[in-house]
């Protein structure tokens, strides 16, 4: 509700249509443009003030590992798609697994930065973090 405009960005037509059908009953499918492409090609026609990511973890197979490791352990490569979005804008939003590794997103922030992560919790129990990079930090 604090977006005027927000752009989805989906390679699987079937994930738009869910997320058309939330925002239709969330009464916000105005502010909304969907798009049914590949992010990584579209990154240099795309300009935001925030991206917010939430690639595929690659199944359950996560919850079997003590650090998740978004270079090798996602179906798409994690640094590059973070690295990519910077060219788009420092504000990024990063939807992972709770138990992604914290140093690898460290050195993501790069020297002198830092990062922030947020968890989200379901029935009490920690099910992903949401980390903050750049201005979204301490907001």
């Amino acid at each position: 509700m604090t977006c005027n405009l927000v752009i989805a960005i989906d390679i699987d037509e079937t994930k738009l249509q869910c997320a058309r059908n939330n925002a239709q009953i969330y009464g916000v499918e105005d502010r909304i443009e969907f798009i049914h492409g590949d992010y990584l090609k579209l990154i240099p026609k795309l300009k935001a003030d925030v991206v917010f990511l939430s690639p595929p973890w690659g199944g359950p197979s996560y919850l079997n590992t003590e650090k998740y490791d978004i270079k090798t352990m996602m179906p798409l490569d994690g640094e590059k798609i973070f690295r990519e979005s910077k060219k788009i804008t420092k504000n990024i939003a990063y939807y992972l697994p709770r138990n992604v590794d914290m140093n690898q997103l460290g050195e993501l922030a790069g020297p002198g930065n830092t990062c922030e992560s947020q968890n989200i919790y379901i029935n009490d129990f920690l099910k992903a973090r949401v980390v903050l990079f750049g201005d979204l930090q301490n907001v």
